[in-house]
């Protein structure tokens, strides 16, 4: 049997706090993928907002789309690399910075579906803006909403709901990235036990510079349970008028959403009172891990908000646009493009809301879905602008339109919350994780078959069960659906089956070797991605056709409504012509299922047949690596 080299055992010993889950916490959608198990039921019926809370959302949307094309010029904001007073100060007064903190302190008490719609319109309109927005209200107080005590609350969240206050959520550093665990800003406590001295450095922190309030991850000392010590990742509440704080650069000028200030933070023997700790000590990874499910769901949504734009000026110029004696809309390329832009950004809305209807219903294990919504929003948002870009050929190069400020404001959200490749990798080995504890303990119950007959029949029963027969194919076939999915449902149940059985013969082929390989685990990771994404997508059509009536005796969709179960309308920029918004959407939505089950099928079949180690050849020549130094 491989066995792991001292780094790996280290670095797992890191990743431990990332990876466990509450035991009790029943397995989600994604992770029960990995056994083979489709649970329509956690992704049915598709969450839909209260009819109270979502007039209220409606309400505040009409006064904010009116705020953004008074107040906010983009343009402007991009070109001097900031976000003017009276913006920050426009949006406290609608409520908008303090949407998703309980009225008690001073907030709105919305839901975390009625956030990210608000969100996704200023996203749309400024994607500046609505980064400020979410690194002040979905990581910058979150953690105090979640983990702070009382008084903590009552102290800061009435500023900050107002807006009188901005947060921050620091984190990253010179050296760490998305390494959470790695976080090198030190804090002991003072010798009178009053407060905790942090030393370090604090990079990339978006709001620092402009911050009344920063979350700040720190390691402390804390008991190892064996007379000695260990240094752990502790959330503190930290502010600028503490002595030792000091903002070494207000801003870097970047690529993208340049009216965003990224700090740089500098903590010289800093004294933060001890009440400042947030939550328990030592448990700071749990906080920035709860923080960044909410980010990464906010992230999805002002990345849906910019996908549904970009798709309506696509379709608007395609139409308008002539070449060859017709408009580029009657060419099978550009329309190609439109059809993909089209279902992505309809895939891109269906997880975000799917995201956040598990937060608002206190979903304990939601890791992977936020995960997933975030990549594959990141992902989708800048192939969505790059198309566009591209449709409007030489005229969409140029500033005036504002199409390459999307493309440079979209490139970032594939770095920050989890780069691409580590949530990649991330997805596949937290959700390979519980199906290798489980032959890992069967391999030890093997040693003593008498003792734990129990054990082995309860395994070879599952497995039976979700892998050799396929439990997930039943899954799809059991009328949870309407007849109008049910054969996508049925593929998609075809594909649980297959996921998991690739999922088991890589880990009986590789054992532990399946850590450090990327490539296999991106096969794995994109497949459970679109899968997810396939399940979003067909959970918002069945709510659809069970509010607008279903489909008549051809085949085809009733009703002409826009719902999409949020209470809002869909906006997916296509022509309201002689087909309905059901019709169209179900044309849509069965389009990218079809799309991504081909997608899942090819790669799939790639885990046994690719070029792996050729192209690992050619980076390792060019690298200068051999296969010892690895």
């Amino acid at each position: 049997m491989p066995t792991f080299k001292r780094r790996d055992m280290e670095e797992m010993e890191k990743a431990k706090d990332l990876l466990e889950a509450d035991p009790n916490a029943e397995l989600g959608f994604v992770k029960s993928l990995f056994f083979g198990r489709l649970k329509l039921d956690a992704v049915l019926p598709y969450p839909k907002q209260d009819p109270d809370e979502a007039k209220r959302t409606d309400e505040l949307i009409v006064k904010v789309d009116a705020f953004l094309k008074e107040h906010v010029d983009a343009d402007k904001i991009d070109v001097e690399e900031r976000i003017p007073q009276h913006v920050i100060d426009g949006l406290g007064k609608l409520g908008v910075l303090g949407m998703t903190v309980p009225k008690e302190y001073g907030g709105g008490g919305f839901t975390h579906t009625a956030y990210c719609r608000v969100l996704e319109r200023i996203a749309s309109h400024c994607a500046s803006t609505g980064v400020l927005v979410g690194a002040h209200q979905s990581i910058g107080l979150k953690a105090l909403i979640l983990m702070g005590n009382e008084q903590q609350k009552k102290t800061f969240l009435p500023d900050l709901a107002a807006g009188r206050k901005i947060a921050a959520f620091c984190l990253s550093e010179p050296e760490v990235g998305s390494d959470a665990a790695n976080v090198q800003t030190m804090a002991r406590l003072s010798d009178d036990g009053k407060h905790y001295i942090l030393n370090g450095q604090k990079k990339f922190a978006t709001n620092a510079a402009l911050a009344g309030m920063m979350t700040v991850m720190a390691k402390t000392p804390v008991p190892d349970g064996k007379g000695g010590t260990k240094d752990k990742v502790t959330a503190f509440i930290v502010t600028p008028d503490l002595p030792g704080f000091e903002v070494v650069s207000p801003n870097r000028s970047k690529c993208g959403v340049r009216g965003t200030w990224q700090g740089t933070l500098r903590f010289n023997d800093m004294k933060v009172p001890a009440d400042r700790v947030l939550g328990q000590v030592g448990k700071g990874l749990k906080v920035a891990l709860a923080v960044l499910d909410y980010g990464r769901c906010t992230l999805s949504a002002g990345c849906a908000g910019g996908g549904k734009l970009a798709l309506k000026m696509a379709v608007e110029h395609a139409k308008r646009r002539t070449q060859f004696s017709r408009t580029i809309s009657e060419f099978h390329l550009i329309k190609k493009k439109i059809a993909n832009m089209a279902e992505m950004t309809y895939a891109m809305e269906s997880l975000t809301y799917m995201a956040a209807g598990l937060v608002d219903r206190k979903e304990k294990d939601m890791m992977l879905e936020s995960a997933i919504a975030k990549l594959f929003c990141s992902e989708g948002l800048w192939t969505i602008a790059d198309d566009l870009l591209q449709i409007w050929g030489g005229e969409g190069y140029m500033r005036q339109h504002g199409i390459e400020r999307m493309l440079r404001d979209a490139r970032i959200n594939r770095i920050v919350e989890g780069a691409t490749e580590v949530m990649t990798a991330f997805i596949a080995l937290a959700g390979m994780k519980g199906v290798g504890e489980e032959f890992e303990s069967v391999l030890r119950a093997t040693k003593h078959p008498v003792q734990n007959f129990g054990r082995l029949a309860s395994f070879a029963h599952s497995q039976w069960s979700d892998v050799v027969m396929g439990s997930g194919a039943a899954a799809g076939r059991n009328g949870q659906l309407h007849p109008e999915l049910s054969e996508l449902g049925q593929t998609l149940a075809r594909l649980t089956t297959r996921i998991a059985r690739s999922v088991h013969k890589l880990l009986r082929t590789y054992r532990q070797d399946i850590l450090d390989m990327q490539l296999q685990q991106e096969r794995i990771a994109w497949s459970v991605v679109e899968m997810y994404a396939m399940a979003a997508v067909i959970s918002r059509l069945q709510a659809e056709l069970t509010a607008k009536g279903g489909v008549n005796g051809n085949g085809h969709a009733n009703g002409n409504g826009n719902g999409n179960g949020n209470g809002h309308s869909n906006g997916n920029g296509h022509s309201h012509g002689p087909v309905s918004d059901l019709q169209r959407d179900l044309i849509v939505g069965k389009g990218f299922c079809r799309r991504a089950a081909r997608s899942i099928d090819q790669r799939l079949d790639a885990l046994w047949d690719n070029d792996d180690t050729d192209t690992l050849k050619v980076a390792d020549t060019l690298l200068g690596v051999t296969p010892s130094d690895e």
